[in-house]
């Protein structure tokens, strides 16, 4: 049966057929694969489809034509780079650790925080920071590709990344090289492949799955000539944990939508719909009509989906009890992996685990499991021991079957996702823990979980593992179009918080009436291509670049000759208040801080106002402390994470604060002011009125507040000190745009508008009439901006309550 296109699916053919960058938002089950078929068919030029795995690839070269080539990342890699490697991938398949652990040198063990690890667990640790490389756009190995290391703290884990990070450089060359003779792996020549900045030798290049693309895929894409055409569902993004990115967000390609599913009906598409709003997505998907899907009870469905391998266990069990065969999506052995390593820790062995070979106990592990806050990944799977016992899971994953002869299928909605089946339940594990108030809510981020979960569905779906979550998107208490999932009016938000939500009144204004940001953004990427690499702190494994990006920004406004700002001040002032802080410390803690930003503010006073000089190290200190003053402030809370200030008590002083700053900021901030030399030096010389900093506009008062960081001689500037340039996203541009257009009065005669790349020291300039022509303005700045005005006006104005 040939089903006749949709009116979306003819409307995405015309515009690709008009030769336009895409970025085509297909709902589940919509037919993208069809819609690109449909695309390469029409197209008389040498097309290539990136699909996201293997067995995809292989299926879609039966559906496209000869004109379009279906291949992975991987196998584009292989045939450049990686068949020159073809004899190591094969020799170094099985190589032993002992093996590898003695190429890199390392004949003894290592002593960390009291705790010894093994030179085979070194070894392996080395070759894991390759890995994690070779899936960043780093050109460079740092220290930030060590993972974590469950057992130690955050100290302990630098001090490693230190010692190792010489032996992961070492590697890299040897792998590198054809005589090497470290283990090879396929991501290994990705990576080869990738820093050669490779051209894909077609006309025009078809992405899948482009809501989970990873670093490099995204990089080589987003560098190509050819039309491009990017496809996925955001709202299906699930693997940021893995760093995968979606690059639909930051994509410069007209966006358009798939809505129409072809896989379940109305019923089904209505409770997906629920939890796209609860995402933030604007999309609503239409049921097919003849589709015939319900909601009910499926006592024995073709699949069970849960959110943890903790509830996948438990209905395994369950099924097993009843004598009813069935399947784990990904097999057992993972779980075997745990459970023996947990008998091995109980009986006082230690384990090779990957995540447990630091322990001596598995009382230990429970500890650590249940104190540390950043251990939620290993808390699962103790708890899936304690739980069940390790004896009654190895005999669990011995009694499982194959999917092919299971009456049910158990499967995590991670491991689920790009399946589908005809009755599927919603099981455990989407309830609230224990102690947490349901009626907070949902976040964005569950209901993405929730949603790929929903639509697996063909048939029926038995939403008992969320029906307490539908019950709340149902009352909207938190998912109302108009609030935040913390119930925040979405009016009342700042310019960068509404630019977040799709359905903002900044937004909405926006995307009505400069809606192409998708060509500045590809102007844009035109010029930074051929940046050099960032500036950046390489041998720190977990660089706080907010506070670094605070910094960066108080230096340069320090070298204008001002402040770093009120908002500072109002960070301090709030601490000083004892006004409610939610996670502030003692009062008298309060005090100490209060007392200690004051003299920081008023040092960086005398400073600007030179009747003292400090010397540059010194500004770097208080600068990187003001930052914490100001997260205060924008935050509205006090987080123990991550926080110089979190290490203040009652007789703290500001030179405690400053002594505590760490030395890799002092060495980064030191790079990114020599490259803002030469960038800066005319604004310098600028007359004092002709240099604003920290501007607040007009149009502050009509949301939750909007100040940029320079206006200089009629140039707008927001400064960004990304390491990713070219990763700039749409909101990146409205953030510039919503400055711009909050200017009500022209108070700054802005008649130009550019974004500072910091870690690269370049300037990216454009006319305001050249800016809202490339944003596809509909009307002149005066009137755009007086609209603006009546549309914020209006949307506070509707957030009121009325009164009797």
């Amino acid at each position: 049966m040939v089903l006749r296109a949709t009116a979306e699916q003819e409307a995405a053919q015309e515009a690709f057929a008009a030769g336009r960058d895409l970025a085509l938002v297909a709902g589940a089950g919509t037919g993208k694969t069809s819609t690109l078929v449909m695309m390469g068919s029409a197209s008389r030029g040498q097309g290539l489809y990136v699909a996201f795995n293997k067995p995809i690839a292989a299926e879609a070269r039966k559906r496209f034509g000869p004109n379009v080539r279906c291949r992975t990342s991987h196998s584009l890699a292989h045939q450049a780079v990686g068949r020159r490697f073809q004899g190591r991938l094969d020799a170094s398949r099985h190589m032993p650790l002992s093996r590898t652990a003695r190429l890199l040198g390392l004949d003894r063990d290592l002593a960390v925080d009291k705790k010894r690890l093994r030179a085979t667990t070194l070894a392996r640790l080395v070759m894991e920071m390759v890995r994690r490389f070779c899936y960043s756009t780093d050109e460079q190995v740092a220290a930030r590709h060590l993972g974590a290391v469950n057992g130690l703290d955050d100290r302990g884990v630098q001090y490693l990344a230190e010692v190792l990070l010489k032996r992961a450089r070492w590697a890299w060359d040897d792998i590198c090289s054809p005589e090497g003779e470290l283990p090879f792996q396929h991501d290994h020549y990705l990576k080869m492949w990738a820093l050669t900045r490779p051209r894909l030798h077609a006309d025009f290049v078809l992405l899948d799955e482009a809501q989970d693309t990873n670093p490099v895929l995204e990089e080589i894409f987003l560098a190509q000539d050819a039309q491009r055409v990017c496809v996925g569902d955001p709202a299906q993004q699930i693997y940021e944990w893995r760093h995968a990115k979606d690059i639909m967000s930051s994509f410069p390609g007209q966006r358009m939508e798939l809505t129409q599913s072809f896989r379940f009906g109305p019923a089904i598409a209505e409770v997906a719909n629920r939890w796209l709003r609860a995402a933030s997505s604007t999309m609503q998907l239409t049921g097919h009509a003849s589709g015939v899907s319900g909601l009910g009870q499926a006592d024995v469905p073709d699949a069970v989906l849960c959110r943890g391998n903790a509830d996948a266990l438990a209905e395994v069990l369950r099924f097993l009890d009843q004598g009813v065969p069935v399947a784990l999506v990904g097999g057992g052995k993972p779980l075997l992996k745990i459970a023996q390593a947990a008998i091995d820790l109980q009986a006082g062995r230690r384990t090779s685990h990957h995540e447990l070979f630091l322990f001596s106990s598995w009382g230990e592990v429970q500890e650590y499991a249940e104190q540390d806050s950043a251990a939620a990944d290993l808390k699962a799977l103790v708890d899936l021991v304690d739980t069940y016992g390790p004896q009654q899971i190895i005999a669990a994953v011995q009694r499982m079957t194959s999917e092919d002869q299971a009456r049910v299928v158990v499967s995590t909605v991670h491991k689920a996702k790009g399946r589908e089946w005809q009755r599927v339940r919603i099981g455990n594990g989407f309830t609230p823990e224990a102690g947490e108030d349901a009626a907070r809510g949902v976040h964005p981020a569950e209901a993405r979980l929730i949603y790929v979960a929903v639509t697996r569905a063909r048939e029926l779906l038995d939403p008992t593992g969320i029906q307490w979550a539908e019950a709340q998107i149902n009352t909207g208490s938190r998912t109302d179009a108009t609030s935040t999932p913390e119930g925040v009016p979405l009016a009342a938000l700042p310019l960068t918080g509404q630019l977040q939500y799709p359905r903002s009144p900044m937004s909405l204004f926006l995307e009505r009436h400069l809606p192409r940001t998708d060509r500045l953004i590809s102007a844009y990427q035109q010029q930074v291509r051929t940046l050099p690499p960032a500036v950046q702190p390489m041998n720190e494994r977990r660089p706080n670049y907010a506070a670094l990006g605070h910094t960066i920004d108080y230096r340069l406004r320090l070298a204008l000759g001002h402040g770093p700002g009120e908002a500072v001040n109002a960070g301090m002032w709030l601490l000083g208040s004892l006004a409610p802080l939610e996670g502030a410390p003692a009062a008298d803690v309060r005090l100490a801080l209060h007392k200690a930003g004051t003299a920081l503010m008023a040092r960086l006073e005398a400073h600007v106002e030179g009747t003292t000089r400090l010397e540059n190290e010194e500004l770097t200190r208080l600068c990187h402390v003001a930052g914490f003053f100001e997260a205060v402030y924008r935050n509205g809370t006090f987080s123990r994470r991550r926080n110089l200030l979190a290490l203040a008590d009652e007789r703290t002083m500001l030179e405690d604060l400053t002594a505590a700053v760490p030395a890799y900021a002092l060495e980064d901030i030191t790079d990114q002011m020599a490259l803002a030399e030469q960038p800066f030096a005319a604004f310098r010389q600028l007359p004092d009125h002709r240099r604003v900093c920290g501007p607040v506009f007009a149009g502050s008062a009509d949301l939750g507040g909007a100040d940029a960081d320079f206006i200089v001689d009629g140039l707008l500037i927001d400064c960004k000190a990304t390491i990713r340039p070219h990763s700039l996203n749409r909101a990146a541009v409205q953030q510039l745009t919503g400055y711009l257009l909050l200017d009500y009065d022209d108070t700054y005669s802005i008649d130009r508008v550019g974004l500072y790349l910091s870690r690269h020291g370049s300037l990216i300039t454009w006319t305001v009439p050249q800016f809202l022509n490339d944003l596809g303005a509909r009307a002149p700045l005066p009137q755009l901006r007086r609209q603006l005005r009546d549309h914020l006006r209006q949307s506070k104005q509707a957030k009121r309550p009325a009164h009797g």
